[in-house]
C-alpha cells in the first residue's frame, strides 16, 4: 500500500512537471520576444533584419531601444529579402515592405532623420499645446503604431519652431495624457534624440 501511494505521487509529480515544460513550449510558440539580427554592412549602411516584427508598442519600443547605441546609417528590414545588394554595394530596397532607417549624422549617436516605410500612411490630426522651448501633441491611441510614430516625426521635422531656440522639445501623448515619445531637438534643430516611454 505505501509503494501504491509513492507510486501515485510520482506519477502525479511526473505529471505535473510534464504539464509545466508543455505550457512553457507553448508560450514561447505562441509569444516569441522581439529579436534582431545583423543582416549585411554595405556601403551605404548596416542593415539589419527583425524576423517577428508585428506592428505594436513592445516591438516599436525594441527597435529604438536596439539602435540607441549603434552609430552611422542603420536600415533595420522586417523581411530579409527587402533590400538587393550587389556584393557589398547596396542597390535597392523593397517599397512594399515595412522598414526603419536612422540616419545619424557624421558616424556619431546624433539623428538627423528617422523614417519609417509604412504602407498605409493615414494622416493624424494633432491637438497641440505650445510651451517654452517645447510642443505637446496629443492625438486619440492608446498604443504606439508605425503610422503614429511617422506622423509625429514628420510633424516634428516640418515644425519651424525648433529652428529659433538651441533646443527643443516635442512629446506626444496619448489619448489618456500620457506621454509615448519625446524628441530633444539641439543646436537650432540640427540633430535630434529620442526617447519612448
Amino acid at each position: 500500500m505505501k509503494k501504491l501511494k509513492l507510486l501515485i505521487l510520482f506519477c502525479l509529480c511526473f505529471l505535473f512537471l510534464l504539464n509545466c515544460s508543455n505550457n512553457s513550449t507553448n508560450f514561447s510558440d505562441n509569444k516569441q520576444s522581439p529579436k534582431i539580427e545583423f543582416l549585411k554592412e554595405s556601403d551605404y549602411a548596416d542593415f539589419y533584419v527583425f524576423k517577428n516584427y508585428k506592428d505594436n508598442e513592445e516591438c516599436i519600443k525594441y527597435i529604438f531601444a536596439f539602435v540607441f547605441d549603434k552609430k552611422g546609417i542603420i536600415i533595420i528590414l522586417t523581411d530579409k529579402n527587402g533590400a538587393e545588394f550587389d556584393g557589398k554595394f547596396f542597390s535597392s530596397l523593397d517599397v512594399t515592405k515595412q522598414r526603419f532607417s536612422f540616419f545619424r549624422k557624421n558616424n556619431s549617436l546624433k539623428n538627423y532623420s528617422i523614417r519609417v516605410n509604412f504602407l498605409k500612411n493615414t494622416p493624424l490630426s494633432f491637438s497641440v499645446e505650445e510651451k517654452e522651448n517645447q510642443k505637446q501633441l496629443k492625438v486619440a491611441f492608446s498604443t504606439l503604431t508605425l503610422n503614429t510614430v511617422q506622423n509625429f516625426l514628420d510633424y516634428a521635422e516640418k515644425d519651424q519652431a525648433k529652428k529659433q531656440t538651441e533646443t527643443y522639445t516635442y512629446l506626444l501623448l496619448d489619448k489618456n495624457n500620457q506621454q509615448k515619445m519625446k524628441l530633444n531637438y539641439h543646436e537650432y534643430g540640427d540633430w535630434f534624440e529620442v526617447e519612448i516611454f
